[in-house]
């Protein structure tokens, strides 16, 4: 091949690769949010599985551990290691015969309404059960649960426990999988956000309304950022993703750091291009 033929196929390629079109638009972050909930979805009854059943291996621990001639050092420490706040244990009746509160011991779970709920469990008509996880006041994603389960010998254990775990059945993390500028909607309801809203749980508050859901795309300001959106329906959820853009809808990263990455590629391989191109004319 004549090295001029060969020197300008090469420069050629250098100045195609510097001249694509490197723009990206929402579906590529949309398509990996609406990913990210589709596994979350087909994933939601074992996620919610693993959690009970967490809770219950704990409480099953102390039923085998514990009983009325545990002493309080070694139950404070049975506690502490399962990551408790509390437990109690009760006789076939519901009479507490251990607690890490020693003020309940002799009293029953019966008369006191914060486990009465778990009296089903006491009496066999249920062999397990949970309340309802409450958030933690002032704890981001942290609540609080008590579970309850029979012992062998008759009676339950109650446990009372602060967990971070119930935010795989929440799914209230899911948007920080994610690649985009992300919001995560429920029955109306944000249940997850990569985006700073300050604390906005419903879309009205960010001024989304259905006709901006239905379009190509849609723009919000929040905290002075305009993300540009499209969004999407994945059974019970609606997925919102995209990015900030600039006023001229220039998108930086795709539209200026990774181009320039390229190019500084493409110059340094252009430069060996031409030097090679040059030796082989002199060697000829």
């Amino acid at each position: 091949m004549n090295p001029y033929d060969y020197e300008r196929k090469k420069t050629y390629v250098v100045c195609v690769a510097l001249g694509t079109d490197r723009k990206t638009d929402n579906s590529t972050y949309l398509t990996d949010a609406k990913s990210v909930v589709t596994d979350f979805v087909n994933n939601e009854s074992y996620n919610n599985f693993a959690f009970m059943d967490s809770l219950f291996a704990k409480a099953n621990i102390v039923s085998t551990c514990v009983d009325e001639q545990t002493n309080a050092d070694t139950a404070t420490n049975i506690a502490k290691n399962l990551g408790l706040n509390s437990f109690i244990v009760t006789d076939p009746d519901g009479k507490i015969i251990n607690a890490t509160d020693a003020d309940k011991t002799g009293t029953s779970i019966l008369d006191d309404e914060n486990t009465n709920q778990f009296k089903k469990v006491l009496k066999g008509i249920t062999y397990k059960s949970t309340t309802e996880p409450k958030s933690v006041e002032g704890e981001s994603g942290i609540y609080n649960v008590m579970a309850c389960v029979t012992r062998p010998v008759g009676g339950v254990v109650i446990i009372d426990i602060d967990t971070d775990t119930y935010a795989s059945v929440t799914g209230e993390n899911l948007a920080d999988s994610c690649k985009g500028d992300t919001i995560i909607v429920k029955d109306r309801k944000i249940i997850s956000s990569n985006i700073d809203i300050d604390g906005v749980n419903e879309l009205e508050n960010l001024g989304i309304t259905d006709n901006m859901l239905n379009a190509t795309e849609f723009s919000i300001t929040v905290n002075d950022r305009k993300y540009t959106l499209s969004a999407e329906n994945i059974d019970d959820y609606t997925v919102i993703s995209g990015t900030v853009m600039e006023e001229s809808r220039f998108n930086y990263i795709f539209g200026a750091v990774i181009p320039a990455v390229v190019c500084a590629i493409m110059i340094l391989l252009s430069i060996t291009v031409f030097n090679v191109a040059g030796n082989k004319k002199e060697i000829g």
